[in-house]
């Protein structure tokens, strides 16, 4: 992974976008830890919205290290703030029960998002939008992503999690999404590692 300046990330918006296992959430900690290494704790807001992926439930999907939380480093005054989120495609039966979770993932994000004053925290690292767009709108989402000077967020952009209902829904609103960053800064895609 290249070296990360914090200069490519303040005052603009970035989008990182890719599969399962790309290093998403590891360049946004990356990025993360290179705004505190400038002394801005002070000013980054985290909305982790990662679910909470049991080890034995990924490797029966053949999905190990998938879901990683982005936790902030200690001592950095930053502002986290997270939940428990299900995985609803890798943990449902139906289509029903994947939607019901998608709906309650989408009401604890957005108790998150009210509680978040951007005036205050004007750098803004969002993991996982994925998550809330399953069955809430980009159109909120922007909403509070326009508020803040600095957005690093990410995203899953792929195929290895199948199909249906939610997935579709899923890509639909993370293509207005990535159009979105497009025009108002830019779209980082990672391509799968190389083993």
């Amino acid at each position: 992974m290249p070296d990360i300046h914090p200069e490519d990330y303040l005052s603009r918006k970035t989008l990182i976008l890719g599969d399962v296992n790309t290093g998403k959430t590891t360049l946004t900690k990356k990025v993360l830890e290179a705004l505190c290494c400038r002394d801005l704790g002070g000013r980054i807001a985290i909305v982790d919205m990662a679910p909470e992926v049991p080890e034995k439930l990924a490797k029966e999907k053949g999905l190990p290290g998938v879901g990683g939380k982005l936790m902030p480093p200690e001592k950095h005054n930053i502002l986290y703030l997270g939940g428990h989120f299900e995985p609803p495609r890798l943990s449902s039966k139906t289509e029903e029960e994947a939607m019901e979770k998608a709906q309650q993932n989408r009401r604890i994000i957005e108790g998150l998002f009210r509680k978040l004053n951007l005036q205050l925290r004007d750098i803004l690292l969002v993991n996982d939008v994925s998550i809330y767009l399953q069955a809430g709108t980009t159109d909120n989402l922007t909403r509070w992503l326009d508020q803040a000077a600095t957005v690093i967020a990410n995203g899953y952009w792929g195929e290895r999690l199948g199909g249906g209902t939610l997935t579709e829904r899923e890509r639909t609103e993370t293509a207005k999404l990535k159009t979105y960053f497009e025009q108002k800064g830019r779209v980082l895609i990672l391509e799968p590692r190389q083993l």
